[in-house]
């Protein structure tokens, strides 16, 4: 299930903490089964293939030549995935240009077909950050395509590696991961599959996969056999012909990569009435072009050089303008802000760019550039535009994912408490989000980039963007469980805090850090974090703020299993919000109170709290928080033994909670009833309400389906 409907029903900050906590609760709700009951198995088991497996194709490549050397290398690795039960891995290496990746998605578009179960892609360079990365997020993005909802993601690296290799046990699938750096990062992203098969580009030769069996497929440049093909399918083989020393003096400009080929292509076909020989002039006039760069690679920057003098002055500017975006890809408003023009302009120029294949489109209207050529694009901006130009066009860059975070954090709910104040964001060409879901599409989008933009924005010293950042992202990142994004959002907006002295800034940034660890299981940095938050809110007048520390502070020790401090701070936090004329927030605190009780065996104790939960949610129309605390009410009578009692609070819960759509809980409320049926000896009615958790748990892509599946069919044999 996803977290948009429940959103949409939550109009405070604190709400949502809850929300989150719930969401998060798998665990908790583990460890309560395991403590409490027998009825439950503790198996994991991964969806079965389905007829909506991911297609996940990487973009086919726009020209594509004489590469059939390299395919038939990857055809003999599909003949051995056929003949053998291992995951066979191909790792195609070579020089940055050279068209590995080309290689990579030709070979994948061209045997689709084979791998019925799904094709998952990673590009490895969206993701790469200062710490390295991520592949826990890699992870998460390819469970979610494989059917695990957000209520089921595991928090950890380990967790979400145990899962994958569980959903993927019964899949042929391929893997295209592009861009990986180091021999570790593919080896945590295989399939289980027999038959699947993992397609590796990188530019490093990762001896250490090849030494485990992994098939290396070198891609060098094109020879110039290969390399006048491409060229000519540009500008024509009889031009070229006319012209033999000028087409030589290209080919050998362009060093067989593509990438300059085809843009010294582009630049003959858009000019049919001049001669191969004005483009070589050109060339050689750029600079002496038979050298290696520093990096051991072929200097191809004459190429693009004299493309650029080549381009009109709009497409210049704007080509100068966009490296100011430090991004992988962009959509064309984050290029319109850059460059201070309308959106249409925008466009125009953008498609001229990818006619002279310096940027490539990628599908819904998005752009890159080519690793070379953004290399290029940054060389001429600070060569050509005066540094308050560039620092202009970063500015704008930076408010505008700033604009943008904001817009998908009140698009998530309005009513939260936020440090940066609720008025409306003003910005140009803002996505239009119509609610949670578009919110949290347009972050999976989005979300490497806003980094990027927090990353910069610290480098210049915006710091008030920096934690407006941070602040925008925290309930995206909470949400969808990107830990990755969490922790280094916070950590920067920590450090912007600190940079301005402001201890609301602090103790909000480093509250929501402590949260992320605790979530992650690391509750010693949780501990550290929460104590200086503590310290820095004691320090301000903000009463909602210190009620909003406290309960992060209680939750973080309900992860941590210290039950009794739990409850101190969500007595403090309840105290706090009462003060402060926060009903919702007394209420929550309640609900935390209560299902911290249960958690620690106090039933009875908790059965006081969670009716004054329930009742405050009835005044106040959360229906959602009704059936959350009268859920767990049903769960402490039952461990009292008061069943009849426990099946009316258990009725009731999944009445409120099948009217707000929550389908987690409800699942666990038919859990609670089968049990309940079953200690009256009822078997038929608990076998309805375990199948219904089981086609509830199926739809969100929960591992505890095959758990109450195999129960099930247990039940029916024996």
């Amino acid at each position: 299930m996803s977290l948009s409907h429940w959103f949409e029903n939550l109009p405070s900050e604190i709400a949502y903490g809850v929300v989150t906590s719930a969401v998060i609760a798998s665990g908790i709700w583990g460890y309560r089964r395991a403590r409490r009951s027998s009825h439950v198995l503790d198996v994991s088991v991964g969806n079965p293939p389905s007829s909506d497996a991911p297609r996940n194709l990487p973009p086919a490549p726009r020209q594509f030549v004489n590469r059939e050397s390299e395919l038939q290398a990857l055809d003999r690795v599909l003949e051995r995935a056929n003949q053998s039960p291992a995951v066979q891995v191909a790792i195609v290496s070579g020089l940055r240009g050279v068209g590995k990746s080309a290689v990579g998605s030709a070979w994948a578009h061209r045997n689709q077909d084979a791998f019925v179960d799904g094709i998952l892609t990673g590009d490895l360079s969206r993701r790469r950050s200062p710490e390295g990365v991520s592949v826990s997020d890699v992870l998460a993005d390819f469970l979610e395509e494989l059917g695990t909802s957000d209520v089921a993601m595991p928090s950890t690296l380990a967790e979400r590696r145990r899962l994958f290799e569980r959903v993927t046990r019964d899949r042929r699938m391929l893997v295209v991961l592009d861009d990986v750096d180091v021999p570790a990062q593919a080896q945590q992203l295989l399939p289980s599959g027999s038959g699947s098969v993992v397609l590796v580009t990188s530019a490093h030769r990762l001896e250490e996969l090849v030494r485990g069996g992994a098939q290396p497929v070198i891609v060098d440049p094109l020879d110039d056999l290969a390399a006048r093909s491409l060229l000519d399918e540009f500008a024509g083989g009889e031009r070229t012909a006319s012209d033999e020393l000028g087409t030589r003096t290209i080919l050998h400009a362009c060093g067989g990569l593509p990438i300059a080929l085809c843009v010294c292509g582009a630049r003959l076909a858009t000019h049919p009435d001049r001669s191969v020989g004005w483009l070589a002039e050109q060339l050689e006039q750029h600079a002496r072009l038979r050298t290696l760069s520093p990096t051991g690679e072929f200097d191809t920057s004459a190429v693009f050089t004299s493309s650029y003098h080549d381009l009109r002055q709009g497409e210049a500017f704007m080509y100068r303008r966009l490296a100011a975006h430090t991004g992988a890809d962009f959509a064309p408003a984050v290029a319109a802000s850059a460059a201070d023009l309308d959106l249409s302009a925008t466009i125009g120029l953008l498609e001229k760019l990818e006619d002279a294949y310096l940027l490539q489109g990628i599908g819904d209207g998005r752009y890159r550039a080519h690793e070379l050529v953004r290399a290029h694009m940054v060389s001429i901006a600070e060569t050509e535009e005066p540094e308050a130009s560039r620092e202009h066009a970063s500015a704008r860059v930076i408010e505008w994912y700033t604009a943008a975070a904001r817009s998908a954090d009140h698009a998530v709910t309005d009513e939260r408490l936020r440090l940066g104040g609720g008025e409306p964001v003003e910005a140009e060409n803002l996505p239009e989000l119509d609610g949670p879901s578009d919110a949290f599409r347009w972050f999976a989008v989005e979300r490497f980039n806003v980094l990027e933009a927090q990353r910069e924005a610290l480098e210049r010293e915006m710091f008030e963007r920096v934690w407006q950042i941070a602040e925008a992202l925290w309930p995206l990142c909470a949400s969808h469980k990107r830990f990755t994004e969490w922790v280094s959002s916070h950590r920067a907006g920590v450090l912007a805090g600190e940079a301005l002295g402001d201890q609301r800034v602090i103790a909000r940034m480093r509250s929501q850090l402590a949260r992320a660890y605790a979530e992650l299981g690391r509750h010693t940095e949780a501990r550290r974090e929460m104590d200086l938050a503590l310290d820095a809110v004691n320090l301000t007048d903000d009463e909602r703020l210190s009620a909003s520390v406290i309960e992060f502070d209680g939750v973080c020790r309900l992860r941590a299993g210290e039950f009794a401090e739990a409850l101190s701070a969500f007595g403090a936090a309840r105290d706090a919000f009462e003060v402060a004329g926060v009903r919702r927030g007394v209420a929550l605190q309640d609900y935390h109170i209560g299902w911290a009780l249960v958690l620690a065996g106090d039933d009875m104790l908790a059965l006081e709290p969670l009716q004054r939960a329930e009742r405050m949610m009835r005044t106040i129309g959360d229906e959602i928080n009704v059936g959350r605390a009268l859920t767990r009410r049903g769960e402490a009578l039952m461990n009292l033994g008061e069943d009849e009692l426990a099946q009316t609070a258990l009725s009731d819960a999944l009445h409120s909670l099948e009217s707000a759509g929550v389908e987690f809980e409800q699942a666990e409320a038919h859990e609670a009833l089968a049990t309940l049926a079953e200690r009256d000896q009822d078997g038929a009615r608990a076998r309805v309400h375990r199948q219904r958790a089981y086609r509830l748990y199926r739809e969100l892509g929960h591992p505890r389906a095959q758990e109450l599946l195999e129960l099930l069919e247990t039940a029916d044999t024996a």
